[in-house]
């Protein structure tokens, strides 16, 4: 047992040898570390120990003038023309941004208006067949009527209302007209006569309106086309003089005119040389205008 070496001397003696062998590989590196720790930390108390560069002015604007060759006006000018290219170079940049948003809303804006003229004539269409339909039922209803007694027809007029009757009534033939009003009251026909009037003014009321509205609509297109020129609209009143001078030229009472004796006394003339003479009994129109006023 005493020949036997102990284990722990020897355990510790190689681990005092491991570590030995590992501070000896690590100590270049910490004397690198150390050193390049130093040459940072020599120019940083370097720096600070230089003094602060002294402070340098900015030009002034007429320093900045002299130096361009040009005067303080002029390079004020200069400034503010570059300022307004940055501002017109934005509203520029904006303004090409906002094109495409502008195209898209009057494509969606094209496109309402197109669907609402569709529908629009979509509507004319029905309003226009439903107006021929309506149209035909007053048509119908007025040969019914027309082909009753007066007698008869003026008391079912009686009975009808004013939706029904006023239609019929204006689309009627005057003389079945008065004939039916013939054989109603007075009192009534004088009511039938003055609705019939007060519908004829309110439809020429409502036709001048559409007129007025449709003309107001198409103005500004035709009010270049519509506009004749001066030398076109002079001769205008014309026809006007024109149409007006046959009665002042007719001749009222020329029958003797016409009646003029026949040229056999010309035969009996003697014959000879004789001086010229103007007819005097001759009338100054053309013969062809007392003819048309003969007949």
């Amino acid at each position: 047992m005493r020949k036997i070496p102990r284990i722990l001397p020897l355990v510790a003696v190689a681990i005092g040898g491991v570590v030995l062998v590992r501070a000896i590989g690590v100590a270049p590196g910490l004397f690198e570390g150390a050193k390049a720790w130093a040459e940072e930390a020599v120019p940083a108390a370097e720096a600070a120990a230089r003094p602060a560069a002294p402070a340098v002015c900015a030009l002034t604007p007429e320093q900045l003038a002299q130096q361009a060759g040009i005067s303080p006006a002029e390079l004020r000018i200069i400034q503010s023309l570059s300022q307004r290219r940055t501002e017109l170079d934005a509203r520029d940049a904006d303004l090409a941004s906002m094109l495409p948003l502008m195209t898209a809303a009057e494509q969606k804006l094209d496109a309402k208006v197109q669907a609402l003229e569709a529908v629009k004539a979509e509507v004319a269409t029905l309003l226009g067949q439903v107006d021929e339909r309506e149209k035909a039922e007053i048509d119908r209803l007025v040969a019914v009527y027309s082909a009753m007694r007066p007698r008869e027809a003026a008391r079912v007029f009686a009975t009808l209302d004013d939706d029904v009757r006023l239609p019929v009534a204006a689309a009627m033939r005057p003389r079945s007209l008065a004939a039916v009003m013939a054989q109603m009251e007075p009192s009534a026909a004088r009511v039938l006569t003055e609705k019939l009037a007060r519908r004829f003014e309110a439809q020429q009321q409502l036709a001048a309106r559409a007129a007025a509205a449709a003309a107001g609509a198409s103005a500004p297109t035709q009010t270049a086309e519509a506009a004749p020129p001066p030398a076109a609209a002079a001769p205008a009143p014309a026809p006007a003089r024109a149409a007006a001078r046959p009665p002042a030229r007719r001749p009222t009472p020329r029958p003797a005119a016409t009646r003029t004796p026949p040229p056999a006394p010309a035969q009996a003339e003697p014959q000879g040389e004789r001086p010229y003479q103007a007819p005097a009994a001759t009338p100054a129109s053309p013969p062809s205008q007392p003819r048309q006023s003969v007949q």
